[in-house]
């Protein structure tokens, strides 16, 4: 399968974290710190995720504030249950599994807020708001109709679609990140590629 829409930009982040220190502690030392309750640890790991999860919760959310809360929650989790990561053995899959479990967590308590029309916040990191500035109108409309067709469909089909196509991660990994098989990510990502599809094709017309 492929994406809907040419590969784009998007326009980098600034950084969450004060400064641009990385730690050099390979990720299995990280492992058996995290698990002894080191607190060196839980620093090192997030100032070396920090931009993977703040990235994954901003495209999965479209919303800074409910991404900045993702984040928090995904760090969160990860300490609290940091003495189990041994079984996990990897800490970019583990970290990027918790953190779509947070957006979908968020993502149902928004929707049930504006549901009830309580949630006033501002959707400000849509996908073409996210684009770098200096692409093209054509592709700028085009992540427009991505965005509206994304938003027809179940939550956990538009995060596989971000995941793959936004994010650039491999069919395995969007499955890993989701909990569930990778039979059931393609079933997903055909759904939402299809709705991305029919609305790019029908504003061509």
């Amino acid at each position: 399968m492929k994406p809907a829409i040419a590969s784009f930009r998007l326009a980098p982040e600034p950084a969450v974290t004060a400064d641009g220190i990385q730690p050099r502690a390979a990720d299995s030392e990280l492992i058996e710190r995290l698990a002894r309750g080191d607190h060196w640890a839980k620093e090192a790991l997030y100032r070396r995720y920090v931009k993977l999860v703040w990235s994954t919760a901003l495209h999965l959310m479209g919303n800074r504030a409910d991404a900045q809360d993702v984040l928090q929650d995904t760090f969160v989790e990860a300490f609290r249950d940091a003495a189990a990561l041994r079984a996990h053995g990897a800490l970019r899959p583990w970290l990027l599994r918790i953190s779509v479990h947070q957006a979908h967590r968020r993502f149902r308590r928004r929707k049930l807020m504006r549901r009830l029309g309580l949630d006033r916040s501002l959707d400000d990191a849509s996908l073409e708001a996210l684009l770098d500035p200096a692409a093209s109108p054509e592709l700028k409309s085009e992540l427009s109709q991505v965005d509206r067709a994304l938003q027809g469909v179940a939550a956990a089909e538009r995060f596989a679609w971000i995941l793959r196509y936004v994010d650039g991660h491999s069919l395995e990994e969007v499955a890993a990140a989701s909990g569930c098989s990778l039979a059931t990510v393609k079933r997903r990502l055909v759904r939402a590629h299809g709705l991305v599809q029919t609305a790019l094709t029908e504003d061509s017309l």
